[in-house]
């Protein structure tokens, strides 16, 4: 086993996320948060020493327009107001500090 020089967070869609989610003409209205659940978005990001909130502070929009753009690409339906605190009202962030990797062979990154 090897840990790597990464530190990993998990964002969870919230309440808010999914009536937002809900607004959409092609959107399921029986859809339940448990099923946004299922399959969350993991970010790995630098090693933090100190407080992971302070990175997250500086770095929430991308995370914020990646989860929005995976619903939504019509960025005229976003939120118009995408501060930090609306991003915690629409997501719960879980930081992990150590990330093993167990797999074999070599990482490869694919742009998005």
């Amino acid at each position: 086993m090897k840990s790597i020089n990464r530190n990993l967070i998990v964002i969870e869609p919230t309440a808010v996320f999914l009536d937002w989610a809900r607004r959409f003409p092609d959107s399921d209205p029986k859809l339940i948060l448990d099923e946004l659940l299922e399959d969350n978005t993991a970010y790995l990001i630098p090693e933090q020493d100190g407080n992971p909130d302070t990175w997250l502070k500086r770095n929430f929009r991308i995370i914020f327009e990646i989860e929005l753009d995976g619903w939504c690409t019509d960025r005229a339906l976003w939120p118009k107001v995408r501060s930090f605190k609306v991003f915690n009202e629409f997501f719960s962030v879980h930081f992990c500090s150590l990330v093993i990797d167990l797999g074999k062979g070599s990482i490869d990154k694919e742009d998005l």
